[in-house]
């Protein structure tokens, strides 16, 4: 860490704990989980941004779920003995944020273990509560392209609580052994990383072995002021995917503050990131660095528009330049100050909206721009600087009335050359929207496009059963070539200033269909029995591969794994 971040991180946390808290402060919810899930459907069914959820930013605090279940009991949405049962589940995942008084067990272990069905082990006092679950993942399958079995070993702990109502904090850390599918093993020949990880080692031969862990905490400073500092992800988007930022790469260090202010949310990440793109395999490595600004408003009811600009930088001249102090103005453009100190960064602007028609639909969609050339757009001459992308997307959740069947469609298309940087000084593009070799947005990179298809069923209660579908098209490279989709090469080594397209380069076609399924035991526990199909057509027939894989297992307090690429 450098020296400026250093100091940056320890006046701020100075002038923060000296700050008089409000309310309460509460952690948040693992992303993918279904409690994020239930979170965002009921957001849905709520109809109405401005409930005080501000589901464009994830993960979701805790501190949501008590309003979003009164507003959903004052909708008397909750009318079969599924929805009823959704309503209880995330009830028990609100603790220890609630105010209200959280279901107990009937029979406690012991009388001290699960003493409420959510929670292995809890301290509830008025100055102090504590959360503590154990979890694990343990997977077994079977895919016909490798020929072989794969698996996955995780066991997990969780720590969460708050301390004096001021004070939020969470830990948590993994112990992982798995068989990696074809898919994973590409990525990381690719790369040099392996997705959703940080370092990892060999094991048994064709398997690895990793370590995990994401920690912060969290401090309400003002009524409208919180902030939370630690490692750990963020998204920011209603979609699938988020062409801004996604949660796709592993953790990183940052701070993030968030202001709320009637129909406003804005928010301000600093973060410290890891590049290992251009280094030898050794460490420590090289930093990197990100600031973000979102600012998200609720314009009416039906609609909330967002606007976000990032900028990533580094020591380019190797002068000690660690964090640059430029970009901690929480109230200013990027892209002014990068021009002032030399244009040497890489600045990202974006839009995002989401509208809600009806109270069961939402609509959203996204532009991402980082950089723009509006004369050669208009002549239509495909310049390679023209590096923006766009999604669109629907939500749809009760379809026709049948209640707990939920819909989505989304479509996403990023140009060529997006995301990607230059080379500093003869050695690599250090700063490319990337962090320790893993995408910050999208995991197809760019020079692609991409159609999301997505059905959920909750047929009974404990039943829950997704059909997904995932087909892209992209442009890849050969012999040395940069055709735009590897946003770790650099941009001015492109084939072409005029005539790019998105899709061009060596035509790939990628088909990803899911199905599903998890029976809930009890309370996070489920037994989980799933189908995959991956097949990838590529104008280099040694490239196509096709894929059947179907798995079972058991898995407590974790999300369930999928195929996102």
């Amino acid at each position: 860490m450098t020296i400026h971040f250093k100091i940056f991180i320890g006046l701020s946390l100075g002038m923060l704990l000296q700050a008089m808290p409000a309310d309460a402060q509460n952690t948040f919810t693992q992303p993918h989980s279904l409690t994020s899930g239930l979170i965002e459907r009921y957001d849905i069914k709520a109809g109405n941004f401005r409930n005080g959820t501000f589901s464009d930013l994830r993960p979701y605090s805790r501190a949501v779920i008590e309003p979003l279940l009164l507003k959903m009991d004052s909708l008397q949405t909750a009318t079969g003995k599924t929805d009823w049962h959704n309503r209880n589940f995330l009830s028990r995942e609100q603790f220890p944020s609630a105010t209200t008084t959280v279901a107990k067990s009937k029979s406690p272990v012991f009388k001290t273990f699960y003493r409420s069905p959510g929670n292995f082990f809890e301290i509830n006092q008025d100055q102090f509560k504590l959360i503590i679950n154990p979890g694990f993942n343990f997977q077994a399958g079977y895919s016909t392209l490798s020929e072989g079995r794969s698996f996955i070993n995780t066991r997990a702990l969780e720590v969460r609580g708050q301390i004096n109502k001021v004070l939020g904090f969470y830990s948590y850390i993994s112990e992982n052994q798995e068989v990696p599918l074809d898919l994973q093993r590409k990525y990381v020949q690719k790369y040099r990383a392996y997705p959703g990880i940080h370092l990892y080692k060999g094991f048994k031969g064709d398997g690895i072995d990793y370590f995990n862990a994401s920690g912060y905490f969290t401090l309400r400073v003002l009524p409208a002021v919180s902030v939370m500092f630690g490692h750990s992800r963020n998204f920011i988007g209603f979609g699938q995917r988020s062409l801004f930022l996604s949660d796709f790469a592993t953790d990183y260090l940052f701070l993030k503050v968030n202001t709320k202010i009637w129909i406003f949310n804005y928010q301000n990440i600093f973060a410290q990131l890891v590049d290992k793109a251009g280094s030898a395999n050794q460490g420590p490595w090289p930093k990197k660095y990100l600031a973000l600004h979102y600012l998200s408003v609720n314009i009416s009811k039906k609609l909330n528009v967002g606007l976000v600009e990032s900028v990533t930088f580094h020591d380019n001249k190797n002068s000690g330049r660690g964090f640059d102090l430029n970009y901690l103005n929480p109230v200013i453009f990027y892209r002014a100050i990068e021009h002032y100190i030399g244009d040497p960064d890489k600045v990202m602007v974006g839009l995002n909206v989401g509208y809600q028609p009806f109270r069961n639909v939402r609509t959203y969609g996204q532009l991402m721009i980082n950089e723009f050339r509006l004369k050669d757009l208009r002549e239509g001459n495909g310049h390679y600087a023209n590096k923006y992308g766009y999604q669109l997307g629907l939500k749809y959740v009760d379809v026709a009335g049948i209640s707990n069947l939920d819909f989505g469609v989304e479509y996403n298309q990023v140009r060529p050359y997006s995301y990607a940087h230059y080379a500093v000084n003869g050695t690599y593009p250090v700063n490319s929207y990337s962090h320790y070799n893993q995408h910050l947005a999208h995991p197809l990179g760019a020079n692609f496009k991409e159609l999301l298809v997505n059905l959920k069923m909750q047929p009974v209660r404990f039943l829950f059963t997704e059909l997904s579908l995932m087909y892209a098209q992209y442009g890849d490279d050969a012999n040395g070539s940069n055709w735009g989709q590897n946003i770790f090469l650099d941009y001015t080594t492109k084939e072409r200033e005029l005539g790019n397209y998105t899709g061009q380069g060596i035509k790939t076609e990628l088909l990803n269909l899911q199905f599903l399924n998890s029976l809930m035991l009890r309370h996070n526990l489920f037994i989980d029995i799933d189908l995959k199909y991956r097949k990838l057509i590529s104008e280099i027939e040694t490239r196509s591969t096709e894929d059947l894989y179907i798995s079972a297992g058991l898995r407590l307090n974790l999300a369930k794994t999928k195929w996102e690429y």
